[in-house]
């Protein structure tokens, strides 16, 4: 039977309309879910991802558009293995990114902290199956003691979000996550104080504050802290101390136990922080500053500013050669001129670094071999811990490094 012109017009609109009250009970979750798809989607369209390897499900880089970041607090699995935590902290850090407008699937750095280095390989194998799109982020391994003794894996994240996000939750006193807005951002290098670790804590965080007072920011402004201290198993005194010092809305803060023999600092904290110092017209993307009443030397600056432009993430760059630490403190600053050149960057335009090493050797190496690399105005913001490990069994020394691209 063939349909009048208007019998076809009425059926036309017969299959036009909405099929009823259900389809107006779940349409509001669908635009939803096509919503937060949009947002990711734009969120990892920030990054672009240099040389990624889909065995380990990280990256060799992550290049990142001047978006905001979201910086989280570090999680840690509770129960099962290695790999059951790996996997329990990923999601626990996509449920953290989800609520700050952002998602894993944007995730442009991981920190992974295990408590043994024979644990990196099944953090890898999980890592591999969570991402297995195009964007993988860049990634570091440090085997420390953690948090909760009773975990075997903790991570914290930096990834791309669509917008400033809202308020974050309190996880007693202390923010779950913060957000680094677009603009110049600043690093800086970790400071310390030799007393006694809950004073030290303090007069830490006062010399912190201090210094980036001069740069025209307030505590409140801090995005992250990372507390270098010893033992570990005194990481809820000074989480303690930290929350009481920001009056009960600390920023997240991440715990990495050092072995700091006495008479050096039981504690070292280093920060990241928005930069109100409008360097916007300036041809290079980056500056390295030395406010009042601080100190920095031909290996580091007190702090380093992104003026303006991309970020360039790099996962924990090893030396190929095993052997002494002079060895690899030039086996890894070769493969890290290799890397810099790949993602449009050099050794000038360093911003952050954070170098860990496992025994004296490799730790005066560094120091001895950092001056041929960086011109004495233009070393990055930086701190340095002796740690347990470096993720892998047979190395001693591992740098973690933030870039800019060169203008």
């Amino acid at each position: 039977m063939r349909l009048t012109s208007k019998q076809q017009s009425a059926s036309s609109r017969r299959r036009l309309q909405f099929p009823s009250p259900l389809f107006s009970a779940w349409a509001p979750l669908i635009c939803m879910a096509l919503l937060a798809s949009a947002v990711i989607a734009q969120s990892a369209s920030a990054l672009k991802c240099v040389e990624p390897d889909d065995d380990k499900g990280m990256s060799e880089a992550v290049i990142v558009d001047d978006v905001p970041l979201v910086h989280t607090m570090q999680v840690m699995g509770a129960k099962g293995d290695a790999a059951a935590q790996a996997d329990e902290s990923l999601s626990k850090l996509e449920t953290l990114l989800k609520s700050a407008g952002s998602s894993l699937e944007a995730a442009c750095k991981l920190n992974v902290y295990v408590s043994k280095d024979q644990n990196v390989t099944a953090v890898q194998k999980v890592l591999a199956k969570r991402f297995k799109g195009p964007v993988k982020p860049a990634a570091t391994f440090v085997t420390t003691r953690l948090p909760d003794p009773g975990s075997l894996v903790a991570m914290d994240a930096v990834a791309a979000a669509h917008d400033d996000g809202s308020a974050a939750p309190l996880d007693s006193g202390m923010r779950a996550f913060a957000i680094l807005p677009k603009g110049p951002k600043s690093y800086v290098s970790g400071m310390a104080d030799t007393n006694g670790l809950a004073q030290a804590t303090e007069r830490t965080l006062e010399k912190l504050t201090a210094c980036i007072a001069h740069l025209g920011l307030e505590k409140k402004d801090i995005v992250q802290l990372k507390a270098f201290l010893e033992p570990m198993s005194d990481s809820a005194r000074v989480r303690k101390k930290i929350v009481e010092y920001f009056g009960n809305s600390a920023p997240p803060v991440i715990f990495v136990e050092w072995s700091s023999p006495k008479p050096n600092p039981p504690i070292e904290i280093e920060l990241i922080a928005p930069a109100k110092l409008d360097r916007s017209k300036e041809a290079d993307p980056a500056s390295y500053l030395t406010p009042p009443g601080t100190t920095d030397s031909k290996v580091f600056k007190r702090v380093a500013q992104v003026n303006h432009g991309k970020l360039i993430y790099i996962s924990g760059i090893y030396g190929e050669i095993s052997g002494d630490g002079g060895v690899q403190v030039r086996e890894i600053f070769r493969a890290l001129k290799g890397t810099l050149q790949r993602t449009g960057s050099d050794f000038d335009h360093l911003v952050k670094a954070t170098y860990y090493v496992t025994d004296d050797q490799a730790s005066n190496k560094l120091n001895e071999m950092r001056p041929q690399y960086y011109k004495p105005d233009r070393p990055p913001a930086a701190s340095k811990a002796k740690v347990r490990g470096v993720g892998m069994p047979e190395k001693t020394v591992m740098l973690d490094m933030i870039a800019v691209p060169r203008p």
